[in-house]
């Protein structure tokens, strides 16, 4: 089945793109992991300024085929006010948590729509963010690291005025 396949599409991905950024380093396409790495250098500590999302990739169809197969469900049981900031915390937790990623960084289960005005993030182990390609993949999506604290402290500080920002 489809979904069948795109969980073992998300489950090789990272390994995928390691390879993949040793492997153009030796063919004619050499440059792109060269200027990736230059790149990489450069924006190395985006994961812990706040990253960067892309809602056209946290709304893809492929995200429904994972929630369909894991089964995944996010259960309301309270409502958020958005002009506060929440850290939540998650359990149980692994070295690839699809039930946290497919919640709080996609739109597959409906957190928009259940709690509105607010933003969630995943706040992932700094490991996820040195695997090349990999590592923009799930900023896209709205995956953080927790470090340096001062980054978390910024973010849960912010002004109500702010946009309500969702931590976990």
């Amino acid at each position: 089945s489809r979904a069948f396949m795109c969980t073992k599409y998300c489950k090789h991905i990272s390994p995928t793109c390691i390879f993949l950024y040793f492997y153009l380093l030796f063919t004619r396409f050499w440059l792109v992991s060269v200027l990736y790495s230059i790149w990489w250098f450069y924006d190395f500590d985006t994961p812990g300024r706040g990253g960067r999302r892309v809602p056209f990739l946290c709304g893809l169809s492929v995200w429904d085929y994972m929630r369909d197969y894991f089964p995944i469900k996010l259960v309301k049981t309270v409502d958020l006010d958005p002009r506060h900031n929440y850290v939540l915390g998650f359990h149980p937790h692994g070295v690839l948590v699809a039930g946290a990623f497919t919640n709080f960084c996609t739109y597959a289960t409906g957190f928009r729509t259940m709690f509105p005005g607010l933003t969630s993030y995943l706040l992932m182990l700094p490991l996820w963010f040195r695997a090349p390609f990999f590592r923009d993949y799930i900023m896209c999506a709205g995956g953080r690291t927790p470090r340096p604290r001062s980054a978390m402290t910024s973010c849960l500080s912010c002004s109500v005025t702010d946009e309500a920002q969702f931590k976990l």
